[in-house]
């Protein structure tokens, strides 16, 4: 592959052989977090005189025509997006793990491979299986929901606005005897001043579990002096509706897949 390049910040610089050899690394080491459309896995760099370090390594899916092509030329990859705004997020103080490094490959004037590399971030709470599953155990719900209100108002105040704002997209961890929220997913952010519509589409996907969304619904209003029972009920609303789209979305998709 030609047109090789690796952008690393300034403080993981002592690890760029390591960091350079990543995608040929990652065929044969690392632990998997994630295999779906884009592969995730966590891999330990090391390099004389420096601790180990854990990284998690992405590697995006190689875009298709012309995504390629503007991506080698006139957008920044989904990498190099996740990098700038790993940054941007850090800056204005709002939890991501550590940007390390972004990784491109171009070949014939196209992107053919990505990476991007930040720190690994421990997560020990599974969101997706509290809000979308109610599963038991962990740190205690109310809690843990008031924090997700509290966190997702912080990216709002910023005029940051995730575009695919789940649970999967958050990690969580209890390790400092206090519940901390870290983005991740960072490709699909959009940076703009958000009015209400805005910041009710934040919160419909962080959960289907009635009782968890009026809890989260109910802290966001305080923070942002909202009436709690108004702003409730237009955020169960507004996930209604977002739901009925989803579901008709998929009742498409399978009518496409059976017709074919």
């Amino acid at each position: 592959m030609t047109g090789g390049r690796a952008e690393i910040t300034d403080a993981y610089r002592a690890y760029r052989d390591r960091i350079t050899d990543l995608p040929r690394l990652l065929a044969s080491q690392g632990i998997v977090l994630h295999s779906g459309r884009n592969l995730i896995k966590k891999v330990t760099l090391t390099s004389p005189g420096c601790e180990p370090l854990e990284v998690a390594v992405k590697a995006f899916k190689t875009p298709a025509w012309p995504r390629g092509f503007v991506y080698a030329h006139l957008r920044p990859s989904k990498a190099r997006r996740c990098m700038i705004y790993a940054q941007k997020l850090l800056e204005m103080g709002i939890s991501t793990p550590d940007p390390v490094a972004c990784i491109e490959y171009t070949e014939t004037g196209f992107l053919r491979e990505s990476y991007y590399v930040c720190r690994y971030w421990p997560a020990d709470v599974d969101l997706m299986d509290l809000l979308y599953k109610d599963a038991s155990g962990g740190p205690d719900t109310d809690t843990l929901l008031e924090q997700l209100a509290r966190f997702t108002y912080l990216q709002h105040q910023h005029g940051v606005l995730h575009l695919d704002y789940n649970p999967g997209n958050i990690l969580a961890s209890t390790r400092r005897g206090a519940i901390d929220l870290s983005l991740v997913d960072l490709n699909r952010l959009r940076f703009r001043q958000p009015d209400l519509d805005d910041r009710i589409s934040g919160l419909v996907r962080l959960t289907t579990r009635a009782p968890c969304l009026r809890t989260i619904g109910r802290k966001y209003a305080e923070l942002h002096g909202a009436e709690p029972e108004s702003f409730c009920r237009r955020l169960e609303d507004a996930q209604a509706r977002f739901r009925r789209r989803r579901r008709a979305m998929k009742h498409l998709k399978s009518l496409f897949h059976h017709g074919n």
